[in-house]
């Protein structure tokens, strides 16, 4: 009798095994996220652990924005710039390009758009030489840019380019980072592709518009309050004028706000002086949770 328990709790033991492990192999698999298309995402398989995020200033719009074991680059990848603005000096430039640290292990890269002072192909295609995980995230315009480089097909499978129709969203995804692509006018007309991008990096939002001029009712028509955005990149001529205003106040709420683009000048003259101290605390008084960045390799932290 007791070598036929055994028996018997041995097969229920053995049966117990195998179901549970022929569950946990049939269970469906998470999209892979490079470049997919991740609309419709269930936000489990999305998040990371809420952590800090760690914010790097590299010179106008360009930032490291690192977080929950990632990191990206957003608008960092240029040289020459434009005159009047802040440039990468030459010594962060080349770790940059040549993805060494604190540059290195970058997950993916992005550019807004095509301008001197937010990219730069052969800097675009140098990182991603140096560091073969990264994807970039762009414009048709800036993926032209690299085609004419004449070194586009060794790099074809990591670029993503699009501007979807204003008021749609493109969605993507890299190495646990979650992507949406707005398409933010550059000035209504001009002939200038601009991204707004939304990211999803430890679990939080970071909203980064490059050079929108963008009035308040394309916000409205993204309904970008609703992404519940924790840092919003914008620049400094979005606390100008009421409408601008409004579309930070009401239209994208943000938790804080990084504001950027300032003439170097501002930064390097001004900033003791009247001009910008004025402009900065008018910015304030209305907008507290408003910080701005003054030197290369400067860090915040935003929770």
């Amino acid at each position: 009798m007791t070598r036929i328990v055994f028996t018997l709790l041995l097969a229920v033991t053995f049966q117990s095994l195998f179901w549970s492990s022929a569950c946990r192999a049939t269970q469906p698999a998470a999209p892979a996220t490079s470049a997919d298309a991740l609309e419709g995402w269930p936000s489990a398989l999305r998040a990371t652990p809420a952590n800090a995020l760690e914010v790097t200033y590299l010179a106008n719009e360009g930032f490291m924005i690192a977080g929950g074991g990632r990191k990206l680059l957003i608008d960092a990848l240029f040289r020459e710039g434009v005159e009047g603005y802040a440039t990468i000096t030459p010594a962060t430039r080349e770790l940059l390009e040549q993805a060494r640290g604190p540059f290195d292990g970058v997950d993916a890269v992005f550019a807004t758009h095509f301008h001197d002072d937010h990219f730069d192909a052969e800097a675009v295609l140098a990182h991603l030489t140096h560091n073969p995980h990264a994807f970039f995230f762009s414009t048709n315009q800036a993926e032209d840019k690299l085609r004419s480089t004449g070194k586009f097909d060794a790099f074809k499978t990591r670029v993503v380019a699009a501007l979807p129709k204003e008021g749609e969203r493109f969605h993507s995804g890299h190495r646990g980072i979650y992507i949406q692509l707005l398409n933010i006018h550059h000035g209504r007309g001009r002939p200038v592709e601009n991204l707004g991008f939304i990211i999803e990096i430890a679990g939080k939002r970071v909203l980064h518009i490059g050079d929108s001029e963008a009035e308040s009712a394309v916000f409205q028509k993204y309904d970008v309050a609703k992404d519940r955005v924790d840092v919003a990149f914008l620049p400094f001529w979005y606390f100008l004028n009421d409408d601008f205003k409004r579309a930070v106040r009401e239209l994208i709420r943000p938790r804080h706000i990084v504001v950027m683009h300032i003439e170097s000048g501002a930064i390097l003259n001004r900033v003791r002086s009247g001009d910008w101290r004025t402009k900065w605390a008018q910015i304030k008084s209305e907008f507290p949770n408003a910080v701005f960045f003054a030197k290369e390799l400067e860090k915040k932290s935003f929770d």
